[in-house]
């Protein structure tokens, strides 16, 4: 477990300027919350909450995306590898960096939410609850994103999980509804992007939890397909 921990930290270290570009569109909310009229222009602070949220889970995408690659090009997976450590153990650490990663965006999110919206009557508990619907959104596409970088560079293994993600979505709308619960990340963003001062939304902690399982699932099968890749091999 120790590993897996200091795995996942080396791989937020490694991301700090990322996040740091993240966390300055957390700052630009907290700027407006402060030079404007929060009242008058509630509305206008819940659009730009809701896109600054978005932000979030297209980061994880890169993150989970480039993650391996990186680590195979730097050569660092083999010395971590040649340290009694596991293959799943080291996908775990590159799980939990993103979860790692996207917590931090989103407790910060969370945090200057709860004040500029909360000062406009927006209710603060479902601020939190989207700010779970994030961090499980962006850990089950960060996930998937990592298992197609398994054998794919970073630029295909974002365009294919943008398909994997896309496609439920987008049956959801043209076929039936059930379908975008099939891989659950646009249900999860559209409970944050449908919220309003007028219908908030409610919580659906189900769909929270069914993303956690399927994480676990993509997981479990990332590390079936990287226990048989050859890693000692030069990636361009």
């Amino acid at each position: 477990m120790k590993a897996v921990f200091l795995i996942a930290v080396n791989f937020v270290r490694e991301q700090r300027w990322p996040i740091f570009v993240l966390l300055l569109w957390v700052l630009l909310l907290a700027f407006l919350g402060l030079v404007t009229d929060i009242h008058h222009d509630r509305e206008d602070l819940l659009f730009i909450f809701k896109q600054v949220a978005v932000y979030v889970v297209v980061f994880s995408i890169f993150f989970g995306g480039s993650a391996l690659y990186n680590e195979r090009k730097s050569r660092r997976v083999l010395a971590v590898l040649s340290k009694a450590v596991g293959r799943a153990q080291y996908l775990s650490g590159l799980v939990l960096g993103v979860v790692l990663a996207t917590g931090i965006y989103c407790f910060s999110l969370g945090l200057t939410g709860s004040w500029t919206l909360g000062q406009a009557g927006f209710p603060v508990k479902l601020v939190w609850y989207f700010m779970f619907c994030l961090v499980a959104a962006s850990a089950l596409a960060g996930t998937v994103a990592l298992t197609f970088s398994t054998f794919l560079n970073p630029f295909f293994a974002a365009g294919a999980t943008a398909v994997v993600l896309l496609l439920p979505a987008l049956a959801s709308h043209v076929a039936s509804p059930q379908w975008g619960y099939v891989i659950p990340v646009s249900h999860l963003m559209e409970i944050v992007l449908n919220a309003s001062f007028h219908e908030p939304g409610s919580m659906q902690w189900w769909a929270i939890v069914w993303a956690g399982i399927e994480t676990v699932v993509i997981w479990v099968l990332a590390g079936s397909i990287f226990a048989r890749v050859d890693i000692a091999v030069a990636v361009d």
